[in-house]
């Protein structure tokens, strides 16, 4: 899962890194409303809405999020 950089919800804010693992399971609660910083809505700049699911790379204004760290795998 990528996550684009111009997506937020309230829990972002805070100082956490997610893993792929830990992002999958804050998304799949989708309980918090999401916005985008382009348009300050809960839609993009291409009238779509912004949610994790929906704002990837198949849409022209995502940017992929530093954010998100992809877990190396387990530790040996």
């Amino acid at each position: 899962m990528q996550l684009c950089r111009f997506l937020r919800w309230k829990s972002w804010y805070g100082t956490e890194v997610y893993t792929e693992a830990s992002l999958i399971d804050e998304v799949r609660a989708n309980e918090v409303p999401y916005t985008c910083l382009q348009t300050c809505q809960p839609w993009g700049p291409d009238d779509a809405a912004a949610l994790p699911e929906a704002c990837d790379a198949s849409r022209r204004c995502f940017r992929p999020s530093p954010k998100l760290v992809r877990h190396p795998g387990p530790v040996s």
